[in-house]
């Protein structure tokens, strides 16, 4: 039960922008402290059914098929879901007549009684914040993973206790309209080009994630990945008042203090105190790029005093998540991987650098706007054929000249020509990698979908008896 709380909000009659899961959250959330949000959708209340009738059972008022300025009236607070680009109409209406447009990750943040660690970055954020939440688990903690991973974050962090911790993974989207959001540790994973058909810029995008690290002071923690000179030179100064305390990560070799590789084994502390954890060779997670999310991880859990044996029994037990480098069967030989949560080119490179032979690639959908060339010689490199699909395949396959393509108009499709193609090529490929380094949208309801549905056509090709 969540308890009631007087938040401190900057109007008392909310009008909620968005009627999906974060957008429900907030309302029910701002309902429980005594005010009467109204809810706006652009969608009709048959094309949300589920939603419309969960506004209904609560009491909660909804406007649907409509979400013009006109809505304003007689509101004095916005609460703005993230699939909304924040230059909709209906904000540019309230922030010139006044009114706070704030994200469904401040409304919780505020609402919250706990420390919040906020994980940000392109690539990487899902892994690092479930490992994170998994490593204060670990040490006793009382941890809800939240935002862009799991329930929303109105939904979870107002249940924690003080001594509780919220874990959340944090997008540019979010932070479009925060205001206040203040974490106790807030950590850049990465940063390559995303999302350009929103934020069309890479400055505006990184401009997005440094709002995470600006209301931060020395009592708080703010971590970087010091193999990355996009996230280095965007850090917040040290050595002014309020630079919040530093930790780095890496995976090249020793930082000042934090967490990093280096002889093949995971490290923490700093170059003249450090604490050898366990060899990577231990680690149940696949990859380089998952070698930077165990140091990240790590660098989230040092404000929280977890102790050494502890922090190693969790690395050594951690799985990994599902849609990231997750195996999905082996048929006849050939190893089916799911990558889905791949959804864009900086995901594709380190699922590809993840495999010491060739692959069979399955790629493609929606491209948001991204420049597919510089992976050009990575895909040549490290795949025998790929197998594009999706309403992009076409600007896909003129960007990777040289490349060996299928193109395949169903999934099915694309597995069968895939599992085809590996048979054929023998030796030289055995391992599937279905790792799109695109949005799912043009084809699937979401990338948890869009794996799913390929982990269900490779237990197709089992059934069919093709299994050894």
């Amino acid at each position: 039960m969540i308890p009631r709380f007087e938040p401190e909000l900057p109007g008392r009659r909310p009008l909620v922008a968005g009627a999906a899961r974060s957008g429900l959250a907030a309302a029910r959330l701002l309902q429980r402290a005594g005010l009467a949000p109204r809810v706006c959708d652009r969608r009709t209340a048959e094309q949300a059914p589920e939603a419309a009738t969960a506004l209904e059972a609560a009491g909660i008022d909804a406007v649907w098929g409509v979400d013009g300025p006109e809505l304003l009236e007689g509101r004095d607070l916005v609460v703005w879901s993230p699939g909304i680009p924040i230059d909709h109409p209906l904000a540019r209406a309230a922030r010139a007549a006044g009114i706070a447009v704030l994200s469904e990750l401040e409304i919780g943040w505020r609402a919250s009684r706990a420390p919040f660690v906020c994980i940000t970055g392109t690539n990487g954020k899902s892994t690092t914040t479930d490992l994170a939440g998994a490593l204060l688990r670990a040490g006793g903690r009382l941890v809800a993973t939240c935002g862009n991973i799991g329930r929303p974050v109105c939904e979870v962090a107002p249940e924690l206790p003080p001594d509780g911790v919220a874990v959340a993974e944090v997008s540019s989207f979010q932070l479009e309209s925060v205001d206040r959001l203040k974490p106790r540790v807030a950590a850049w994973l990465n940063l390559t080009p995303d999302h350009l058909d929103r934020h069309h810029d890479l400055e505006t995008y990184a401009a997005m994630k440094r709002r995470l690290f600006l209301r931060q002071d020395a009592a708080d923690l703010a971590e970087w990945n010091a193999d990355d000179p996009e996230v280095t030179r965007r850090r917040v100064p040290a050595g002014i008042p309020t630079a919040p305390r530093a930790l780095e990560f890496s995976v090249e070799g020793p930082v000042p203090r934090g967490a990093w590789i280096e002889d093949a084994t995971v490290v923490i502390g700093a170059p003249a105190r450090r604490e050898r954890l366990l060899a990577i060779s231990e680690l149940r997670l696949r990859g380089r790029h998952n070698l930077a999310n165990v140091a990240a991880a790590l660098c989230c859990a040092e404000p929280f005093g977890i102790t050494a044996p502890a922090l190693r029994a969790a690395l050594r037990a951690y799985p990994g998540l599902e849609h990231r480098l997750e195996p999905a069967g082996v048929v006849e030989g050939v190893e089916f991987v799911n990558d889905s949560k791949a959804t864009n080119i900086g995901s594709l490179a380190v699922a590809l650098e993840s495999f010491p032979d060739r692959v069979v690639l399955i790629a493609g959908g929606r491209g948001k706007g991204q420049d597919f060339r510089p992976l050009a010689d990575l895909v040549r490199q490290r795949t025998t054929s790929v197998v594009l699909m999706g309403e992009d395949a076409d600007t896909i396959a003129a960007a990777w000249t040289g490349v060996r393509t299928i193109r395949a108009a169903s999934l099915e499709a694309a597995v069968d020509a895939a599992y085809r193609r590996a048979s054929e090529d023998g030796a030289s490929a055995r391992v599937v990698l279905f790792s799109p380094g695109c949005a799912s949208f043009d084809m699937f309801r979401d990338f948890e979908d869009r794996g799913r549905r390929f982990k269900a056509e490779v237990e197709r090709l089992e059934r069919m008896g093709v299994a050894s």
